[in-house]
């Protein structure tokens, strides 16, 4: 099972993200805030994290993202939000959902297993 962590600091988001993943087979580990994240990996190590899903508007993303590199040299990065300029690090970029509908979810799930498919790319 692949492991997916999302950090995120709008919950309903999140947890709406999370049960996608369930359902399309993948292990999700929420978080609200690079701290949290941070927090999350120390206090239960993972021995492999295959994606980051990432609110690209939260502080301190970059250093967050560089972290999470050195540590899961494998992990491939999905930025969330419009895409303002550059992000070092991200693998690729997914809009903010709007309603959630079978659509979005559909979308939402072809996007994973796209990068769950693609070789490590770092922007």
């Amino acid at each position: 099972m692949k492991n997916v962590l999302i950090i995120d600091n709008d919950l309903g988001f999140v947890f709406w993200l999370g049960d996608v993943l369930v359902r399309a087979g993948y292990q999700p580990w929420p978080a609200r805030s690079s701290s949290e994240a941070t927090s999350l990996a120390e206090r239960r190590p993972l021995r492999r994290l295959d994606l980051l899903i990432v609110k690209a508007s939260l502080p301190g993303v970059s250093g967050l993202i560089a972290q999470f590199r050195r540590t899961y040299q494998h992990i491939k990065v999905m930025a969330v939000g419009p895409q303002n300029g550059t992000l070092p690090g991200v693998n690729a970029w997914h809009p903010l959902p709007g309603p959630s509908d079978d659509s979005a979810t559909q979308e939402w799930v072809r996007a994973i297993k796209d990068m769950a498919g693609r070789q490590h790319r770092a922007a």
